[in-house]
């Protein structure tokens, strides 16, 4: 055969095979592209979600109720399928439509978490069936009951009960234990102990004192001045009739925090803000908020709580081991068992900073089954949740679980976080199966390791392990004599709403009345905007905080890691561990981040709280 027939044979198997070739690797690079836009699309729409949270939280003076809250996820839930809609619109996906390709949603909170997704509406009446929004046995695409982190133990027969875990080391321990009811909450701290001859306590060797003028900023409606004052912010608004009156004013008062509720005193009383207005708290004495104790009874109460599980054997030697699943059976025995690090569930906590691993440390065998039931729990109920989808929605997509990495549950543990899922969507090549995971690192819901900053001597607030250019730390160049430990979401801009309800007049400026002589109210409002504390964000920490961050949309956000590679509980406990009596400004900075951390954990919410012990620390 001649050449050139050889050549016309060749160009008729190998052009094909080329054109196939070529599109079936423009196709894949087109799907590539297009899961990459998706997951890109799926992550704003998370992140416009959980900003919404933050912001409806920080700025709801109810935030830490569960009706408010549950609002709250809501709105943000709405958020995000606006964002999603809006960002899908190009490609013809409208919220109705995306809604069947989302099996789920988890807002993940400080000792438990939300699942927004399908569940059946059971009504325990018949009689309720006919005026219910929704009908018994009806699919309902909704916000399911809250789930704590919890683990059952059953380490003897006299013993069976439930531990709930937190997004720290605070645990509540409810039902039989040694054959007595229990139901106690408390922080778990190693190294914290009791100075006999004065009564303070320290923690890792640094002694914790009381705070006197820690004060904040805030709008309250009609609170104005009898005379100027040049520290008080007058709030003006024009009226329906071109008046400008005077309706509040922004002004810093002595503040303290208890039990997720700020309050205030002036000269005489003591009050709280809901909503803008201003409510005194009658038999509250002044001096107990101009004398903020909160550090104190934090570390008071982990160390009651400490000794209270050293006093029993049961708790004392409690094991992972013991942990049991609904039907009271060892998850020891089982082929598939969460719990893999065997060992003492309290085991560390008589350590002290010198000797060994606190129990609070995140490598502690405590921290390490804390994490796992976190998992393990939300991991169960949501592979639940989104197979039962599979019956719900009419995309005729195969819903499954995917397989989260460590470094995502990582993610998920160490902050409040939403998680979102995207499946079934068809990007040319492959059906698209996408999720995303977003922390948000300042919320009124948790206090963690890295939200506390110092505000210092220079006026300008500072990440703890900030260092200069010449590696020189917060103690070479402030005076911590004139600094203080701040909780970050105080640095964070507010809302308040400014009305004003004037009458309605006409041309000749005579009050305008309806028919049964009642005069006619207009009201105007206005958007009022101040920030708890004003000063602003030192220019090292936000480029350092920004640089170790994936996301830049935050002043200053959590950097995972500190100095050098450590965690901010690790660059803390290393000057403590160093500096602890020598009186110098390293063990100060300790003091200040400690005393800091303590007095916003323990004024932060709890339903556990008696209300009885936080009218006791008003009146004290």
């Amino acid at each position: 055969m001649k050449i050139q027939g050889l050549a016309i044979i060749a160009i008729i198997i190998i052009l094909p095979m080329s054109i196939i070739l070529n599109s079936y690797s423009t196709n894949q690079i087109k799907t590539l592209d297009l899961q990459i836009q998706y997951d890109s699309k799926l992550k704003n729409a998370t992140y416009d979600a959980i900003k919404a949270f933050q912001l409806n939280m920080s700025n709801s003076s109810t935030s830490d109720l569960a009706d408010s809250k549950m609002r709250d996820i809501k709105a943000s839930v709405n958020t995000f399928y606006n964002s999603l809609s809006n960002q899908f619109n190009m490609y013809g996906y409208g919220k109705e439509v995306l809604q069947n390709y989302v099996p789920a949603i988890v807002y993940t909170l400080y000792d438990g978490y939300y699942i927004y997704s399908s569940y059946n509406n059971t009504l325990d009446d018949d009689g309720f069936d006919d005026n219910a929004s929704y009908k018994n046995g009806e699919d309902i695409y909704g916000l399911k009951p809250y789930i704590y982190y919890s683990c059952r133990y059953k380490p003897n027969s006299d013993s069976d009960f439930t531990i709930t875990y937190s997004l720290d080391s605070y645990i509540t321990i409810q039902g039989k234990l040694d054959r007595k009811p229990i139901n106690k909450s408390g922080y778990l701290l190693s190294d914290v102990t009791r100075v006999e001859t004065t009564g303070k306590y320290k923690y890792n060797g640094i002694q914790i004192d009381e705070e006197i003028g820690l004060s904040q900023n805030v709008y309250v409606e009609g609170d104005l001045p009898e005379d100027e004052d040049e520290n008080v912010n007058i709030v003006n608004i024009t009226d329906s009739n071109g008046e400008v009156k005077p309706v509040g004013s922004i002004k810093s008062y002595p503040c303290r925090k208890i039990n997720g509720v700020k309050y205030y005193s002036d000269e005489t009383n003591v009050f709280s803000i809901i909503n803008d207005k201003r409510y005194n708290q009658s038999d509250a004495k002044t001096e107990n908020i101009t004398t903020n104790r909160n550090a104190n009874k934090y570390y008071e109460d982990a160390y009651e709580f400490k000794n209270f599980i050293n006093s029993n054997l049961t708790l004392k030697n409690l094991k992972v081991e013991d942990a049991v699943d609904s039907n009271g059976k060892k998850y020891s025995t089982l082929e598939n068992n969460p719990y893999y690090n065997y060992g003492n569930v309290f085991g560390e906590l008589n350590n002290t900073i010198n000797s060994g691993t606190l129990i609070e440390d995140s490598n502690s065998n405590f921290n390490g089954h804390r994490l796992q039931v976190i998992k393990n729990s939300i991991e169960s109920n949501l592979m639940v949740a989104i197979a039962n989808y599979n019956n719900v929605s009419t995309s005729e997509v195969n819903f499954q679980m995917p397989k989260l990495e460590d470094t995502e549950w990582e993610q998920i543990t160490q902050n409040v976080s939403m998680i979102t899922f995207l499946q079934g969507l068809n990007i040319g090549g492959k059906i698209y199966n996408g999720h995303s995971i977003i922390s948000n690192n300042v919320n009124e819901e948790f206090v963690s390791e890295d939200s506390i900053y110092i505000l210092g001597s220079d006026s300008l607030y500072h990440r703890i392990e900030e260092k200069d250019d010449t590696g020189n730390d917060l103690s070479d160049y402030l005076n911590l004599d004139y600094s203080t430990g701040y909780f970050n979401v105080d640095f964070e801009r507010r809302t308040g709403t400014a009305s004003y309800k004037s009458a309605q007049k006409d041309e000749s400026g005579n009050e305008i009345k309806d028919e049964d002589g009642n005069v006619i109210y207009d009201e105007s409002d206005k958007t009022i905007y101040y920030y708890p504390k004003s000063e602003l964000g030192s220019y090292k920490s936000i480029i350092d905080a920004n640089s170790n961050s994936a996301s830049n949309e935050q002043s200053i956000i959590d950097a995972n890691s500190a100095s050098n590679g450590q965690s901010i509980s690790e660059y803390v406990k290393k000057l403590a561990r160093e500096n602890s009596g020598n009186g110098n400004n390293k063990e100060k900075l300790a003091q200040l981040y400690y005393t800091a951390l303590g007095r916003e954990r323990y004024g932060m919410y709890r339903v556990s709280n008696k209300l009885e012990e936080v009218q006791e620390d008003l009146k004290e």
